[in-house]
């Protein structure tokens, strides 16, 4: 009788465990999964600032840094997203942030664009000339449909990279109209200027001239001849 009650006891035991259990696993089963297959695209200014958000991660705090160069198909686009950044980068007010008229003086003496490629040496030559001590350099090309902005953060003193991340940008008519060239200036027209008339040269002989023509005549006093072209006179 013992034996049977026994049983039983842990038959209800065994059963009452199954049963809360039950809702953990479907629970479980039922969890959001990370989809880390997607590419999450964003438009140029939200990719902008989550840039600049992660650049100040990066840095110390009050510590100088300059925007060197952005990498891109179209210097319209690389200027908008230099200029963007260090907005951002000026705003926190916890860094010293380089102005585009501090590096247009080392950019004419390193003759590169802004938009152009530049590599870490040079990066790294251009933050020593500024006095930073960090700087960023960037890229935005094609990446399939869509495009791709790299930065980069390199340290000037040990020529370091501390940080580098790639961001999607979706196509947009932002984009595409940053990436569009800029229209050329219309020419001013020519306006055709008539040649001045030139004047046939006159030849003043003096005193008596005879001209033979079948008769001899004489002409007394001045007389004026329009000499030919060519003639020398």
């Amino acid at each position: 009788m013992q034996l049977v009650l026994l049983f039983f006891s842990l038959t209800v035991l065994l059963s009452g465990c199954a049963s809360q259990s039950a809702p953990q696993y479907q629970a479980a089963a039922n969890a959001p999964t990370a989809n880390y297959g997607q590419v999450q695209t964003s438009n140029l200014d939200s990719v902008i600032r989550e840039g600049s958000d992660y650049i100040t991660g990066k840095l110390p705090l009050r510590s100088r840094i300059g925007v060197v160069n952005m990498n891109s198909p179209s210097a319209n686009l690389s200027n908008y997203v230099i200029d963007g950044i260090v907005m951002h980068l000026v705003n926190t007010e916890t860094f010293f942030v380089i102005e585009r008229s501090e590096l247009g003086a080392v950019q004419r003496e390193k003759k590169y664009q802004l938009s152009g490629e530049v590599s870490d040496e040079t990066a790294v030559s251009i933050g020593k000339q500024l006095g930073t001590q960090m700087i960023v350099t960037g890229s935005i090309l094609p990446f399939g449909s869509d495009y791709s902005l790299r930065l980069k953060i390199i340290d000037v003193k040990t020529a370091q990279i501390i940080g580098t991340r790639i961001f999607t940008i979706r196509t947009d008519t932002v984009l595409l109209s940053l990436l569009r060239p800029p229209p050329l200036e219309p020419k001013p027209a020519v306006v055709a200027v008539p040649e001045p008339k030139k004047e046939t040269p006159q030849t003043v002989i003096m005193g008596d001239v005879n001209i033979t023509n079948n008769n001899t005549t004489t002409i007394h006093g001045d007389v004026y001849i329009n000499a030919p072209k060519g003639s020398g006179r």
